[in-house]
């Protein structure tokens, strides 16, 4: 149990307790099993709960900014639906925990345990440096831009992950659950040789589909839905459109797949998907092209268009992954109080607005349009949405 004394000063609020502490240095803070919706914990900013003995503690919907967990104690704590932006978890130990829905953009979790822990999170930009993900369960994780630097993953799960610019130079991987259940271990019979793992998944295997007789307008569309196909069909592929090039002697199409494994059988399954669908359409072909035209028309300077690609001046622009960066933000600003210094230049549902008229403007394919929106506000908001990976992605575009 918590120590009463110790929960009765963390409801004083932030100031107090970081106060309390800086007076009680070689006091270690009890909140065992405490219930941190009571203590006030939801929306604190910078607290001190460095070395506390958070074992067993709860939350749900929590938002917390640049709190210090350094060194502290979470075993077996559970956190649902909770927003820990910038947090330190540097040596904490968070084995057996749960986190569900949670997001950690920019946490770190430097030669952190987190042996057997659950994470159903979002980590964009997350630091695990020399962590220790031994059978962590990270099945659905957006680890986009996570850093794994020397950390140990070994007999962690990592179905349904997405990994776009993750670092994991130096990790200790002898094997792997690329599966739902968890139980079809990879390699199979065999150890990740010393550096195999870091060569095979420090970037998504990559096919390509070259038409040799010309791309038409109406081909990414066809592709589109050759993927989707192809992703019912076959999930464990998780094949996704990469690129769109339309120029030269040689147009093409690049898809990810999940594993090298899968890069042949995958391309056999796109050119027959696509000479089937191809073959069906050839006596529709003009009624589609005269169709496409007036929607091109009516979008401007858009050319190709697929479910989540959009070409564009010489470019091609994922829709889909700008929506979800923009989202982020959306999030991030959702998540800060009404009454928080952030909004002392712009109210709140003016922030999320822009955000949203910003989202309006990637769906059109106007993405600069977008950025220098989302740029703009980052000027007003400050460290809020600045200090996320979602800010950087769109400040890159300019």
């Amino acid at each position: 149990m918590a120590n009463p004394e110790h929960l009765k000063i963390l409801k004083q609020g932030v100031k107090a307790w970081n106060e309390w502490r800086k007076v009680n240095p070689h006091f270690k803070p009890d909140l065992r099993g405490a219930n941190l919706i009571e203590t006030g914990f939801a929306g604190i900013a910078m607290a001190n709960l460095s070395g506390a003995d958070l074992r067993e503690a709860w939350g749900h919907g929590h938002f917390a900014l640049e709190v210090d967990f350094s060194n502290a104690d979470l075993r077996k704590a559970f956190f649902q639906d909770c927003k820990f932006f910038s947090a330190n978890f540097k040596n904490a130990n968070l084995s057996e925990s749960t986190f569900s829905g949670c997001e950690f953009p920019n946490a770190n979790f430097e030669f952190c345990n987190l042996t057997r822990a659950c994470l159903y999170m979002s980590t964009l930009g997350a630091n695990f440096y020399g962590a220790d993900l031994c059978e962590a369960d990270l099945r659905c994780c957006l680890l986009i831009h996570a850093k794994f630097k020397n950390a140990n993953i070994n007999g962690a799960l990592l179905w349904g992950t997405s990994r776009d610019f993750w670092k994991i130079e130096g990790v200790r991987c002898d094997y792997v659950y690329w599966d739902g259940p968890g139980k079809q271990r990879c390699p199979k019979e065999r150890y990740f040789e010393p550096g195999e793992f870091e060569r095979l998944y420090a970037a998504l295997p990559t096919i390509e589909y070259i038409f040799e007789n010309g791309m038409s307008p109406l081909d990414p569309l066809i592709m589109d839905r050759v993927v989707q196909a192809i992703r019912e069909k076959k999930p464990e592929f998780d094949i996704k459109i990469d690129s769109i090039n339309a120029r030269g002697l040689a147009p093409s199409i690049k898809f990810t797949v999940q594993h090298e494994e899968y890069k042949e059988p995958a391309l056999e399954e796109v050119r027959k998907g696509y000479e089937e669908r191809i073959s069906c359409l050839e006596a529709e072909k003009d009624r589609l092209y005269n169709l496409l035209g007036q929607a091109i028309d009516k979008a401007g300077d858009v050319r190709l268009i697929t479910g989540s690609i959009v070409a564009m001046d010489n470019a091609t622009i994922n829709i889909e992954q700008h929506i979800d960066y923009a989202v982020e933000l959306q999030r991030a600003i959702a998540g800060e109080p009404e009454k928080s210094k952030s909004f002392a230049k712009i109210a709140k549902k003016t922030a999320l607005d822009v955000i949203g008229e910003a989202i309006k403007d990637v769906a059109k394919g106007q993405v600069k349009e977008a950025a220098k929106q989302i740029i703009e506000l980052g000027k007003e908001l400050g460290p809020i949405i600045v200090k996320t990976a979602a800010y950087g992605f769109f400040k890159n575009m300019l």
